[in-house]
């Protein structure tokens, strides 16, 4: 599949959440779930750096889906994190990560309740860029109309013309 093809497939499945036209990381979560219907709960992870380990992960149980995000990271890179790991439960991908029994326990997960894994190292197979691709949709779409110019700016001195033109000085009269 192209990347048009790609870009075309996310859109409609975020369409297909039908959430509102301004919604947040929660809104997106809750919908999920809702659509799902099993909760999605998130928790902090802290990889602290380390080489090849994923800033996000995924945990698939009968009950739940557990969505690890990078604590120490910033909240637009955490709400990005939350955004790709969604898109993995949409998307429906069957996950490919697989950790040790310690680093389940460590993270606090009974390694015998998981039944699909993702994490994010790379994004060099197929389900990674698929769920990079509508993470990015979903994003834009959050932000659509925040911070982008106005399609009609007001006029005169809010004008885009008045507020980017060269400013005037104001001459000083003798007293």
């Amino acid at each position: 599949m192209d990347f048009e093809q790609l870009r075309a497939a996310c859109e409609a499945r975020v369409e297909a959440l039908r959430l509102p036209h301004r919604f947040s990381t929660r809104d997106l979560r809750d919908a999920v779930a809702e659509q799902r219907g099993r909760p999605i709960i998130l928790r902090p992870l802290s990889t602290l750096g380390a080489l090849d380990a994923p800033c996000g992960i995924r945990l698939e149980t009968p009950d739940a889906d557990l969505l690890f995000y990078e604590e120490a990271t910033s909240p637009l890179h955490q709400n990005h994190i939350l955004a790709h790991e969604i898109s993995h439960i949409v998307c429906d991908h069957p996950g490919s990560l697989e950790l040790d029994q310690d680093t389940l326990s460590a993270i606090g997960f009974d390694p015998a309740l998981v039944q699909r894994m993702s994490g994010r190292t790379s994004y060099s197979s197929e389900d990674e860029r698929e769920a990079e691709v509508m993470a990015s949709v979903i994003r834009q779409l959050m932000y659509r109309g925040r911070e982008g110019p106005s399609s009609r700016p007001a006029s005169g001195a809010e004008s885009w013309d008045a507020l980017f033109a060269k400013p005037h000085r104001k001459k000083r009269h003798p007293k």
